[in-house]
């Protein structure tokens, strides 16, 4: 089945005009032919069918005959992760992550960062790319580079994993039953110490993965996964 991701689309549009490089795919790559029905959604919980109406590599529109609308999760993860210095990883995780489910991402800015920019644009690309590819029908929201200091969450439950010393938690302790959630990642070379005092001093859980020393955009699909499983 195919789906497209057209975050414009509202539930009262009756069609829908792609732009032209979208277009251009679905004649010319995907050899769609004029009235093939397709399915589309917006990200924000509705789906919707139609037929081609137009079918050109410069415009394509399609009429929209029927648009239902699903519920929200009932477990809702927010993940807040630095971002790698090969952007490939970070990448690689937004990917996954949305594939899996994930609510909303929060890029975040550490002492040890070594990646200080980030293109939203392309990963926003990168996001609606697993959105068509996994028939998700809620789009993760991703949040521009925050600093961590400045990070802020309306998450029920927070959480840090790091590689530290000092008192840590099984994630799985604190994550069950918890439909709504947040965990933090750090960047290559952990929190320091100080960002982990900042943490616990605003009531910031913090936990462990297990024995293993894992890499970031490991960490972060393995607790988000972990999370969701948890609480299905």
């Amino acid at each position: 089945m195919q789906q497209f991701f057209t975050p414009e689309l509202s539930p009262e549009d009756n069609h829908y005009v792609f732009e032209e490089q979208e277009s251009k795919h679905i004649a010319r790559i995907l050899r769609k032919t004029s009235g093939e029905q397709i399915r589309l959604t917006n990200g924000k919980g509705n789906l919707f069918w139609g037929s081609l109406e137009v079918l050109s590599p410069k415009k394509c529109v399609v009429s929209i005959s029927k648009c239902t609308y699903m519920p929200p999760p009932k477990v809702t993860i927010h993940m807040a992760v630095a971002p790698t210095k090969n952007m490939d990883r970070f990448e690689w995780f937004l990917e996954k992550a949305t594939e899996l489910g994930v609510h909303r991402i929060t890029p975040i800015l550490c002492n040890r960062s070594e990646r200080k920019q980030l293109k939203i644009d392309r990963c926003n690309k990168i996001i609606a790319s697993a959105v068509k590819q996994s028939l998700r029908v809620y789009a993760p929201i991703l949040d521009p580079l925050t600093p961590l200091k400045e990070f802020q969450t309306e998450a029920s439950i927070v959480c840090m994993a790091h590689c530290g010393n000092g008192s840590k938690t099984p994630i799985k302790q604190l994550i069950t039953n918890q439909n709504n959630s947040c965990i933090l990642i750090g960047p290559e070379g952990d929190f320091t110490t100080n960002e982990i005092d900042w943490a616990q001093e605003n009531n910031i859980k913090m936990i462990h993965l297990g024995d293993a020393r894992l890499r970031t955009e490991t960490a972060a699909l393995v607790s988000l996964h972990t999370a969701l499983l948890l609480n299905l």
